[in-house]
């Protein structure tokens, strides 16, 4: 079991994802309240890896993320992951586990905007990268 994070100034998404890439539980937290969050998911699964997206503001909270893990003991540190397209992909997993409904599935899928923070699903998807589930091939855009 891993524990991945998509780090931001304001806001941080934290997700645990099992070895086969299923989901145990995800949250967008308060970016000034990581080091309790982080501390409350260590201790409640048997996590073996801390990952990390290495996108806006990765560095501090690389620090603060491995600060919290010496602070526990655990053997490990914080490892980095690319996270190119995943707020894309974010997206879709967002659109995937809330499809529209009524009216609004007349407005195309480009016009939309998810209603929500996703940086959760980012978090999910980050740990996904670092198992090998997922590829920023796997978003389906053009440029990739």
């Amino acid at each position: 079991m891993i524990l991945a994070a998509d780090p931001g100034s304001e806001k941080t998404g934290m997700a645990v994802v099992e070895e086969d890439g299923s989901l145990v539980i995800k949250k967008v937290i308060r970016t000034k309240e990581f080091e309790k969050e982080a501390e409350d998911l260590l201790s409640s699964h048997p996590v073996s890896a801390f990952i990390m997206g290495n996108g806006t503001h990765h560095k501090e909270i690389q620090k603060r993320a491995d600060a919290v893990l010496e602070k526990m003991g655990l053997p490990f540190r914080t490892i980095l992951v690319d996270e190119k397209y995943t707020t894309e992909m974010g997206e879709q997993w967002y659109w995937k586990d809330h499809p529209t409904k009524g009216l609004s599935r007349l407005i195309p899928k480009g016009m939309r905007t998810v209603p929500v923070p996703i940086d959760d699903y980012v978090a999910w998807i980050i740990g996904c990268i670092y198992l090998g589930k997922v590829k920023a091939e796997d978003v389906g855009h053009k440029k990739v």
